[in-house]
């Protein structure tokens, strides 16, 4: 017998960064660390899982009419017999709340929350390969980078994958559809 959810898949409500606490479960709101470091820690997480980090790419991800401040972070896994797999991580910062004034302006301040809102990012993204690093040393055959390792003949990741084919993507958890604009492409928000 199967189960099929009566609530259709719809995008994800993404609070503000300017929204969240620790209280609420998200991490990292004030780390001082800087974005090199946060990267740098990434790198060391993925290779723990096997990984190799391949490069980080700043960006912006269009998703529907907003923007958010994010980073590509690319990596393989080698094979049995020595093949290259790649794999892909899409990291998107919470959004920043804005004014018309500060759409107006470019402000100091906004361009520090906007960063600020990516460090959170990254900083949730790294205890998060770390979560998945314990969950493969509890759970035995678990291949923690699986769902973001890219299709053969697509630069989609498995994950999207499943998100794509009708019939399974109301048994995932709402989210979204973006495009991912490289650093130095930004449009004016």
């Amino acid at each position: 017998m199967n189960f099929i959810p009566d609530q259709p898949k719809t995008i994800v409500e993404v609070p503000y960064f300017d929204e969240v606490s620790e209280q609420d479960g998200w991490r990292g709101h004030a780390t001082n660390k800087s974005i090199d470091t946060l990267k740098s820690e990434i790198m060391l997480a993925i290779t723990r899982l096997g990984g190799n980090v391949t490069a980080f790419q700043r960006g912006v991800f269009q998703i529907g009419e907003h923007s958010r401040d994010g980073f590509q972070v690319r990596y393989y896994l080698k094979g049995p017999e020595g093949q290259t797999i790649p794999g892909r991580i899409d990291v998107a910062a919470l959004p920043v709340k804005e004014t018309a004034r500060s759409r107006q302006s470019l402000s100091k301040r906004r361009e520090q929350r906007r960063e600020q809102a990516l460090k959170m990012a990254l900083f949730n993204v790294r205890d998060a390969i770390d979560g998945l690093r314990r969950l493969q040393q509890l759970s035995p055959g678990y291949a923690a980078l699986m769902p973001f390792m890219l299709a053969p003949g697509s630069d989609k990741t498995i994950t999207q994958l499943w998100s794509d084919n009708a019939m399974l993507e109301n048994l995932l958890p709402p989210g979204g559809e973006g495009d991912f604009v490289v650093e130095g492409t930004y449009r004016k928000i």
